[in-house]
């Protein structure tokens, strides 16, 4: 292994680590709280449970990050926002307004793009060109195995320490992991090349569409429409798979295993999907992806109670894993890395309007019908048209998708 393949994987290891305590301790922890902040501070579950609402700065801060991203590099940003969700969890334990509570997961999801979503996609993409799939496939992972490991861990500390020293427990894991992304992580160009030409210029690393040229472009629009339809999985059907299965029938054991294999085969599609981004183009293996969640949901509404249920786990859950992971590289393969944290940002922020409109219209939608079955249709038809648009989304073709030449030296006379 090369000196630089290995500080590639060392740096790549830190990433993993960002997504399994962000990931972890931010989304599954955090219902593991609600019973004891409502019995302790007297909140209603309805008043805790509204603190989810600010998930939508994730989509708003992609942008500011992705720009800090592009022009500063990733260390600094990534740095400052693990700083932020430290001091967002350091704080908990004084808490005694529910407006507290609000103003401090607030500042938890505007820092998570900077902490892992839109930096992984840049570190990645620049320390592993032959291997990017693979590489992001096995970073974005750690969401994964941050779920299987802080889901437990959080009642275990609960019932061991209680909650407050639980959450402080938290902070004190993320302000431990900043000193590491200071001394480790490294981008391989610089940021933000000067007008007159500093920077590797020559390097695959800089080239790539700008902003303007992206927007300009057909496959900017064709990739945004598609992954706007394509996350409305992570608002509008992970989080109804249990309370679906309930209503059809399913005991909540059942319900509750079927949702954590989810997590175990989307750990395998991460892996199994970036592996094929590297042999065919990331256009296509995103389709498949979505063509699996598709697959796997129709096979849950056909099966309601029936034990061949379980077959939807493997093909749903696949597809939803991998769908994380080859965000970022569909947008490198089609956009370049010059301008990928703008471009990237602004593709995520165009996602809100998933993440809230889709919840309101599952919860309308079982209001108005008792069942999940229309707007699991719905989307599995919203999910179809994804994947249909994004694999006409060809990568970008303009001069700048190409490295510049070194500027040869002039002979001295």
């Amino acid at each position: 292994m090369s000196v630089r393949t290995h500080q590639g994987v060392v740096i790549a290891f830190v990433v993993f680590l960002s997504f399994t305590l962000t990931v972890g301790i931010t989304q599954y922890s955090f219902g593991v709280f609600v019973t004891d902040l409502e019995g302790d501070l007297g909140w209603s579950r309805a008043e805790i449970t509204a603190a989810v609402s600010f998930f939508a700065l994730v989509g708003i801060f992609s942008l500011p990050a992705g720009w800090l991203l592009d022009r500063y590099g990733a260390r600094p940003v990534m740095a400052a926002s693990l700083t932020a969700l430290a001091v967002s969890y350091l704080l908990r334990p004084w808490m005694t307004e529910v407006w507290q509570f609000y103003a401090l997961n607030a500042v938890q999801f505007a820092a998570m793009p900077g902490a892992v979503i839109i930096t992984a996609g840049r570190i990645v993409g620049e320390w592993f060109e032959e291997s990017r799939g693979r590489a992001m496939g096995l970073t974005a992972m750690g969401a994964n195995f941050g779920g299987i490991i802080f889901s437990s861990l959080t009642a275990t500390l609960i019932t061991t320490i209680g909650w407050r020293s639980s959450y402080f427990v938290y902070g004190l894991l993320f302000a431990a992991l900043v000193p590491v992304v200071i001394l480790v992580v490294r981008d391989r160009r610089q940021p933000a090349p000067s007008a007159g030409g500093g920077g590797q210029e020559g390097s695959a690393v800089t080239a790539g569409a700008s902003v303007a040229e992206a927007l300009r472009s057909r496959s900017f629009w064709l990739v945004t429409i598609a992954l706007v339809l394509a996350t409305m999985t992570y608002g509008s059907v992970l989080p109804q798979v249990v309370p679906h299965l309930e209503n059809e029938g399913v005991s909540k054991t059942a319900a509750a295993a079927a949702l954590s294999l989810f997590a175990v085969f989307g750990m395998c599609g991460k892996v199994s999907f970036g592996w094929m981004t590297e042999r065919l183009p990331s256009r296509y293996v995103m389709a498949a992806s979505i063509a699996c969640q598709v697959t796997g949901l129709w096979v849950l509404l056909a099966a309601g109670s029936a034990s061949w249920f379980w077959a939807a786990v493997p093909m749903f859950g696949l597809g939803f894993g991998a769908l994380g992971a080859i965000m970022p590289l569909l947008v490198q393969e089609t956009f370049g890395l010059r301008a990928f944290g703008t471009i990237f940002g602004l593709v995520n922020f165009a996602t809100l309007g998933s993440a809230l409109v889709g919840p309101l219209f599952v919860g309308a939608s079982f209001e108005e019908t008792g069942s999940y079955y229309f707007a699991f249709m719905v989307l599995s038809v919203a999910f179809v048209v994804a994947a249909a648009t994004v694999a006409f989304a060809r990568p970008y073709t303009g001069a700048s998708m190409r490295p510049a030449a070194a500027p040869v030296a002039a002979d001295a006379s």
